[in-house]
């Protein structure tokens, strides 16, 4: 075989063409290894990339189908916070009725703990009668309706034999609207009676929001016994 002279790049052309394995080994003398590998490298890349498109997709679909079941769980969870609080509802003038009941039951009690001697307790007849005696026409129709429902009204006698009366709230867990209601129905007491009146509320607990006016005395605090009353502690 002839050796063709090469003597410009029209020349190294024609011998490349001519000479195909010369491309080859001229591309292997020229390129690195990694500009060499670098199809192949782009063509993994390019399989990893789709894999990871595909796990993606995969994780988006269970990342939806997640959501749809807190989504799920959330409206399920709001449908029993509508049950309990319906519970609640319900349950809450029972336990409220028997607090009032064991307060009543326990009134010798907690005038004796308030240093007085129970005479006798109000009915609601009597609280009518003293609403009819007493001047109470500049008083608001709110006030009036919270004294007749006093939970409990207690004519007491104080260590002096002066008379007391004593306007006692109850819950099963005292709060700011007995201290309130207790509080006021204490202050119209005496001024139809003319008489001293102190302001109490009873419960099985306590709402610890109203620890003030019961540590200045304003307001007595009588603690009801849940063991006696038969009832579990919550």
């Amino acid at each position: 075989m002839t050796a063709t002279p090469i003597a410009t790049v029209e020349d190294l052309m024609r011998a490349l063409d001519e000479n195909p394995e010369w491309v080859e080994a001229l591309r292997v003398r020229l390129l690195t290894r990694e500009l060499l590998e670098l199809p192949q490298r782009f063509t993994e890349m390019a399989a990893t990339a789709a894999e990871m498109q595909r796990q993606f997709a995969v994780i988006q679909r269970q990342f939806a189908e997640m959501q749809n079941e807190f989504a799920e769980m959330r409206r399920e969870f709001a449908e029993m916070r509508s049950i309990q609080q319906r519970l609640q509802d319900d349950v809450s003038p029972i336990k409220g009725a028997h607090a009032r009941s064991v307060a009543i039951e326990n009134a010798v009690f907690l005038a004796q703990d308030m240093g007085l001697r129970l005479t006798r307790i109000l009915s609601r007849e009597d609280l009518a009668a003293l609403l009819r005696a007493g001047d109470v026409g500049d008083t608001p129709a709110n006030v009036i309706r919270s004294f007749r429902n006093a939970d409990l009204v207690m004519e007491t006698a104080d260590e002096s034999g002066a008379d007391c009366y004593v306007a006692l709230e109850v819950s099963y867990t005292a709060n700011g609207r007995d201290t309130i209601r207790s509080v006021r129905n204490a202050g119209l007491l005496a001024r139809l009676t003319g008489k001293s009146a102190r302001a109490a509320v009873a419960g099985f607990r306590l709402d610890n929001e109203i620890r003030s006016p019961l540590d200045s005395g304003e307001v007595f605090w009588h603690q009801l016994d849940v063991e006696a009353a038969y009832l579990p502690a919550e």
